[in-house]
């Protein structure tokens, strides 16, 4: 079984600026208010979930974070920079639902995809097997999409985004898809390839892998999309399975299916 490697002080994480800074955040499709004043900061090396019903913005808010949609009111930063400065210079690793593997690639060849891209320093074929062999695909890498399975496919998916070093790694219900058991591995894989390294902006439905995963579980609510609760997981690191059995566990999930409550009670009273 991974463990993740030992936990950063929380002393200093809170000592420096955060990764990324969200602040009044809007979001508007004609008259339909996707986000509205949202505002949120995430640390050097936090893991933030985005929880909540469809239609929230949750997905909304990672894209813009990411800079594939443009805010119609707000500003996001990127270590103390524009969001289009961190683009030019590639500082965002993506994992979608979908790994969207090139069928004609092997597995070490579409992990290596974006590194090849970006060229020069940020193609490392050490770190890329290093990162193959943590996520458990050694001897895989001359597999194609075919042979592997969903959960492989998204390892791959998740070195991929890791290869070139990211600064920020934006996740969107990169799990959803997978079986429940698949879903728990890759959790526990997720984290001990991250092991605070980068700050984590990861969306899910799912309230046990958001408390798992998680340093915080940011509650959404929708029309409009808003931040309804920032819920602190006072979990320890490393995390395993098992903790999933403990009574704090269950309290934190407990109080996550309130909030989740409440936001579907006001989004069906808005409709």
């Amino acid at each position: 079984m991974l463990a993740e490697r030992p936990r950063s002080s929380v002393a200093d994480v809170d000592s420096r600026e955060p990764s990324i800074s969200i602040r009044g955040l809007r979001v508007a499709y004609g008259r339909t208010v996707a986000l509205s004043d949202t505002t949120l900061d995430i640390g050097p090396r936090e893991f933030v979930s985005l929880l909540g019903p469809s239609g929230c913005g949750k997905t909304t808010l990672l894209k813009v974070v990411g800079g594939l949609i443009r805010p119609t009111a707000g500003e996001v930063r990127i270590a103390n920079g524009t969001v289009e400065e961190a683009r030019r210079r590639r500082a965002f690793g993506f994992v979608f639902q979908d790994a969207t593997l090139l069928p004609w690639r092997r597995a070490g060849s579409n992990a290596r995809l974006l590194a090849e891209i970006i060229g020069g320093k940020a193609l490392d074929q050490a770190r890329i097997d290093g990162l193959l062999r943590t996520v458990g695909l050694a001897g895989f890498d001359d597999s194609y999409p075919s042979q592997l399975s969903g959960g492989m496919k998204q390892r791959v998916a998740i070195v991929r985004a890791l290869a070139f070093d990211p600064q920020v790694l934006l996740m969107d219900e990169p799990f959803a898809a997978l079986d429940a058991l698949t879903r728990d591995r890759l959790g526990e894989v997720l984290l001990h390839v991250w092991a605070e390294s980068k700050p984590i902006l990861f969306v899910t439905h799912s309230i046990e892998e958001a408390a798992f995963l998680s340093d915080r579980v940011v509650v959404m609510r929708a029309r409009p999309g808003r931040v309804l609760e920032d819920v602190q997981i006072d979990l320890p690191r490393p995390r395993l399975h098992e903790m999933k059995e403990s009574h704090e566990f269950f309290e934190i999930t407990r109080r996550l299916r309130r909030l989740i409550d409440e936001a579907q009670a006001t989004a069906e009273e808005a409709r």
